[in-house]
Protein backbone atom coordinates (compact mmCIF):
# COMPACT_ATOMS: atom_id res chain seq x y z
CA UNK A 1 0.00 0.00 0.00
CA UNK A 2 0.99 3.83 -0.10
CA UNK A 3 2.02 5.03 2.89
CA UNK A 4 2.16 8.64 4.03
CA UNK A 5 3.82 9.02 7.23
CA UNK A 6 3.45 12.71 9.49
CA UNK A 7 5.68 12.04 12.47
CA UNK A 8 9.30 10.51 12.80
CA UNK A 9 10.30 10.72 16.08
CA UNK A 10 11.53 8.25 19.23
CA UNK A 11 8.26 6.00 18.41
CA UNK A 12 7.21 6.70 14.71
CA UNK A 13 10.62 5.82 13.18
CA UNK A 14 10.76 2.40 14.05
CA UNK A 15 6.60 1.79 13.22
CA UNK A 16 7.37 2.85 9.96
CA UNK A 17 10.76 0.67 9.68
CA UNK A 18 8.06 -1.93 9.78
CA UNK A 19 5.82 -0.61 7.18
CA UNK A 20 8.66 -0.63 4.88
CA UNK A 21 9.70 -4.19 6.58
CA UNK A 22 5.92 -5.45 5.08
CA UNK A 23 6.73 -4.23 1.98
CA UNK A 24 4.46 -1.22 1.57
CA UNK A 25 5.57 2.35 0.24
CA UNK A 26 6.42 5.04 2.31
CA UNK A 27 6.41 8.81 1.84
CA UNK A 28 7.15 10.26 5.44
CA UNK A 29 7.75 14.01 6.40
CA UNK A 30 10.69 14.66 8.52
CA UNK A 31 11.93 18.16 9.69
CA UNK A 32 15.39 16.19 10.33
CA UNK A 33 17.71 14.37 7.86
CA UNK A 34 16.69 10.36 8.10
CA UNK A 35 19.18 8.40 6.30
CA UNK A 36 18.43 5.04 8.42
CA UNK A 37 14.89 5.33 6.27
CA UNK A 38 16.06 6.40 2.98
CA UNK A 39 18.04 3.36 3.30
CA UNK A 40 15.17 1.37 3.85
CA UNK A 41 13.68 2.28 0.87
CA UNK A 42 11.74 5.49 2.01
CA UNK A 43 11.31 8.40 0.34
CA UNK A 44 11.34 11.56 2.65
CA UNK A 45 9.14 15.61 1.45
CA UNK A 46 9.45 18.24 3.33
CA UNK A 47 5.58 18.81 2.35
CA UNK A 48 2.32 18.16 4.57
CA UNK A 49 0.65 18.14 1.24
CA UNK A 50 3.24 16.55 -1.05
CA UNK A 51 2.97 13.59 2.07
CA UNK A 52 -0.51 13.49 2.20
CA UNK A 53 -1.73 13.51 -1.38
CA UNK A 54 -1.18 9.76 -2.83
CA UNK A 55 -1.40 8.09 0.56
CA UNK A 56 -3.78 4.76 0.69
CA UNK A 57 -3.54 5.12 4.97
CA UNK A 58 -1.64 8.05 6.46
CA UNK A 59 -0.21 7.61 9.69
CA UNK A 60 0.16 10.42 11.85
CA UNK A 61 2.34 9.71 14.95
CA UNK A 62 3.10 13.66 16.88
CA UNK A 63 3.20 14.53 20.25
CA UNK A 64 -0.06 16.31 21.05
CA UNK A 65 -3.35 17.69 19.84
CA UNK A 66 -1.46 21.11 19.02
CA UNK A 67 0.44 19.41 16.86
CA UNK A 68 -2.31 17.23 15.19
CA UNK A 69 -4.30 19.94 14.45
CA UNK A 70 -1.76 22.53 13.27
CA UNK A 71 -0.77 19.20 10.82
CA UNK A 72 -3.68 17.76 9.79
CA UNK A 73 -6.08 21.35 9.43
CA UNK A 74 -3.65 24.18 9.32
CA UNK A 75 -1.16 22.94 7.16
CA UNK A 76 -3.21 21.05 4.96
CA UNK A 77 -2.80 16.84 4.89
CA UNK A 78 -6.74 16.39 5.29
CA UNK A 79 -7.87 18.44 2.25
CA UNK A 80 -4.86 16.71 0.46
CA UNK A 81 -5.85 13.40 0.95
CA UNK A 82 -7.14 11.41 -1.96
CA UNK A 83 -10.58 9.37 -2.00
CA UNK A 84 -11.01 6.35 0.16
CA UNK A 85 -7.71 7.56 1.78
CA UNK A 86 -7.83 6.15 5.60
CA UNK A 87 -6.12 8.48 8.47
CA UNK A 88 -4.88 6.37 11.01
CA UNK A 89 -4.23 8.92 13.95
CA UNK A 90 -1.95 7.44 16.90
CA UNK A 91 -0.97 10.92 19.07
CA UNK A 92 -3.03 10.35 22.49
CA UNK A 93 -5.76 12.92 23.16
CA UNK A 94 -8.79 14.55 23.43
CA UNK A 95 -11.61 12.38 22.10
CA UNK A 96 -13.32 15.43 21.19
CA UNK A 97 -10.54 16.49 18.62
CA UNK A 98 -11.85 13.56 16.54
CA UNK A 99 -15.22 15.31 15.48
CA UNK A 100 -13.34 18.34 14.38
CA UNK A 101 -11.02 16.33 11.83
CA UNK A 102 -14.50 14.26 10.73
CA UNK A 103 -15.54 18.03 9.84
CA UNK A 104 -12.38 18.61 8.08
CA UNK A 105 -11.87 15.49 6.46
CA UNK A 106 -13.07 15.67 2.67
CA UNK A 107 -16.01 13.46 1.48
CA UNK A 108 -14.90 9.71 1.39
CA UNK A 109 -11.49 10.27 3.78
CA UNK A 110 -12.25 8.12 7.18
CA UNK A 111 -10.30 8.76 10.32
CA UNK A 112 -9.19 6.30 12.97
CA UNK A 113 -7.86 7.23 15.85
CA UNK A 114 -5.65 4.69 16.90
CA UNK A 115 -3.19 5.21 20.06
CA UNK A 116 -0.80 2.49 20.77
CA UNK A 117 0.82 0.89 23.95
CA UNK A 118 4.10 -0.11 24.13
CA UNK A 119 7.86 0.97 24.11
CA UNK A 120 10.24 1.72 21.24
CA UNK A 121 11.71 -1.50 21.22
CA UNK A 122 8.00 -2.97 21.10
CA UNK A 123 7.33 -1.15 17.70
CA UNK A 124 10.64 -2.23 16.11
CA UNK A 125 9.69 -5.88 16.77
CA UNK A 126 6.06 -5.33 15.80
CA UNK A 127 4.72 -5.86 18.60
CA UNK A 128 2.67 -2.52 19.85
CA UNK A 129 -1.25 -3.14 21.14
CA UNK A 130 -3.43 -0.53 18.85
CA UNK A 131 -6.67 0.62 20.63
CA UNK A 132 -8.60 1.63 17.14
CA UNK A 133 -11.65 3.87 17.45
CA UNK A 134 -13.92 4.31 14.36
CA UNK A 135 -15.66 2.61 10.78
CA UNK A 136 -14.78 -1.23 10.70
CA UNK A 137 -14.44 -0.86 6.69
CA UNK A 138 -11.92 1.78 7.50
CA UNK A 139 -10.15 -0.75 9.97
CA UNK A 140 -10.14 -3.73 7.20
CA UNK A 141 -8.39 -1.02 4.96
CA UNK A 142 -5.78 0.18 6.91
CA UNK A 143 -4.92 -3.25 8.37
CA UNK A 144 -1.70 -4.57 6.43
CA UNK A 145 -0.30 -1.14 7.31
CA UNK A 146 -1.38 -1.05 11.41
CA UNK A 147 -0.82 -5.18 11.16
CA UNK A 148 3.24 -3.95 9.98
CA UNK A 149 3.93 -2.68 13.58
CA UNK A 150 1.32 -3.49 15.68
CA UNK A 151 0.78 -7.52 17.02
CA UNK A 152 -2.84 -6.71 18.71
CA UNK A 153 -5.31 -4.30 17.36
CA UNK A 154 -8.26 -3.86 19.01
CA UNK A 155 -11.38 -2.44 17.88
CA UNK A 156 -13.19 -0.57 21.07
CA UNK A 157 -15.65 1.24 19.46
CA UNK A 158 -16.91 4.41 17.29
CA UNK A 159 -14.21 7.23 16.49
CA UNK A 160 -12.75 8.73 19.55
CA UNK A 161 -12.86 5.47 21.49
CA UNK A 162 -9.76 4.85 21.11
CA UNK A 163 -8.51 7.79 22.36
CA UNK A 164 -10.95 7.96 25.31
CA UNK A 165 -9.49 4.17 26.40
CA UNK A 166 -6.13 5.10 25.65
CA UNK A 167 -6.33 8.49 28.07
CA UNK A 168 -8.19 6.14 30.88
CA UNK A 169 -5.35 3.83 30.98
CA UNK A 170 -2.55 6.57 30.80
CA UNK A 171 -4.39 7.65 34.39
CA UNK A 172 -4.34 4.31 35.47
CA UNK A 173 -0.66 4.44 34.87
CA UNK A 174 -0.05 7.72 35.93
CA UNK A 175 -1.37 6.67 39.12
CA UNK A 176 -0.38 3.37 40.24
CA UNK A 177 3.42 4.82 39.47
CA UNK A 178 2.62 7.29 42.06
CA UNK A 179 1.34 4.55 44.34
CA UNK A 180 4.17 2.48 43.72
CA UNK A 181 6.71 5.72 44.68
CA UNK A 182 4.98 5.94 47.55
CA UNK A 183 5.09 2.21 48.82
CA UNK A 184 9.00 2.58 48.32
CA UNK A 185 8.99 5.33 50.56
CA UNK A 186 7.07 3.74 53.31
CA UNK A 187 9.26 0.94 52.73
CA UNK A 188 12.33 3.39 53.59
CA UNK A 189 10.43 4.30 57.09
CA UNK A 190 10.43 0.64 58.18
CA UNK A 191 14.08 0.63 57.12
CA UNK A 192 14.11 -2.05 53.88
CA UNK A 193 16.05 -1.07 50.94
CA UNK A 194 13.82 0.13 48.10
CA UNK A 195 15.37 -2.09 45.39
CA UNK A 196 14.98 -5.36 47.14
CA UNK A 197 11.59 -4.60 47.98
CA UNK A 198 10.61 -3.52 44.32
CA UNK A 199 12.01 -6.71 43.20
CA UNK A 200 10.54 -8.91 46.21
CA UNK A 201 7.12 -7.35 45.57
CA UNK A 202 7.34 -8.30 41.69
CA UNK A 203 6.58 -11.99 43.19
CA UNK A 204 3.60 -10.56 44.93
CA UNK A 205 0.14 -9.71 45.40
CA UNK A 206 1.09 -5.93 44.47
CA UNK A 207 2.96 -6.72 41.40
CA UNK A 208 2.23 -4.08 38.69
CA UNK A 209 4.03 -2.85 35.90
CA UNK A 210 4.78 -0.02 37.56
CA UNK A 211 6.59 -1.41 40.16
CA UNK A 212 8.40 -3.08 38.03
CA UNK A 213 9.77 0.12 36.73
CA UNK A 214 11.56 1.20 40.24
CA UNK A 215 13.19 -1.81 40.54
CA UNK A 216 16.78 -1.35 39.66
CA UNK A 217 20.02 0.32 40.81
CA UNK A 218 18.10 3.99 40.42
CA UNK A 219 15.17 5.15 41.69
CA UNK A 220 13.35 6.25 38.61
CA UNK A 221 13.97 3.76 35.54
CA UNK A 222 14.89 6.13 32.05
CA UNK A 223 12.52 5.06 30.61
CA UNK A 224 9.96 6.36 33.55
CA UNK A 225 11.95 9.90 32.95
CA UNK A 226 10.99 9.46 28.94
CA UNK A 227 7.29 8.86 29.66
CA UNK A 228 6.85 11.17 31.89
CA UNK A 229 6.11 14.57 29.66
CA UNK A 230 3.57 11.93 27.93
CA UNK A 231 2.05 11.34 30.92
CA UNK A 232 1.48 14.97 32.22
CA UNK A 233 -0.02 15.83 28.79
CA UNK A 234 -2.12 13.04 29.00
CA UNK A 235 -3.12 13.49 32.56
CA UNK A 236 -4.12 16.57 31.97
CA UNK A 237 -6.26 15.60 28.59
CA UNK A 238 -7.86 12.99 30.66
CA UNK A 239 -8.90 15.30 33.78
CA UNK A 240 -10.54 17.77 31.10
CA UNK A 241 -12.13 14.78 29.07
CA UNK A 242 -13.78 14.07 32.25
CA UNK A 243 -15.30 17.41 32.47
CA UNK A 244 -15.56 17.87 36.22
CA UNK A 245 -16.06 13.97 37.26
CA UNK A 246 -12.52 13.92 38.89
CA UNK A 247 -14.36 14.86 42.75
CA UNK A 248 -16.52 11.41 41.98
CA UNK A 249 -13.13 9.14 41.09
CA UNK A 250 -11.29 10.54 43.99
CA UNK A 251 -8.99 6.78 43.64
CA UNK A 252 -7.78 7.16 40.26
CA UNK A 253 -7.86 10.91 39.81
CA UNK A 254 -6.31 11.55 43.00
CA UNK A 255 -3.38 9.40 43.37
CA UNK A 256 -2.62 10.27 39.47
CA UNK A 257 -0.42 12.99 40.86
CA UNK A 258 2.77 11.75 39.05
CA UNK A 259 0.98 12.86 35.73
CA UNK A 260 0.58 16.51 37.06
CA UNK A 261 3.74 17.84 36.70
CA UNK A 262 5.24 17.41 40.49
CA UNK A 263 7.96 15.00 41.25
CA UNK A 264 7.31 12.05 43.84
CA UNK A 265 10.29 10.60 44.71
Amino acid sequence: MRVGWIGLGQMGAPMAHRVLAGGHALLGHSRRPRPDLLAAGASLTGSIEETAATAEVLCVCLFDDTQVRDVLIGQGALAALPPRAVVALHTTGAPALMDDLTVAAPDGVSILDAPFSGTAAQAATGRLTLLVGGETQAITRARPVLSAFASTILHVGPKGAGRGLKLINNLLFAAQISLADEALRAAALLGLERDGVARAIGHCSGASYAMAKFAGPTPHDPMLAAMKPYLDKDVDAARLALDGAGDALPLLTGAARWGTGKETA
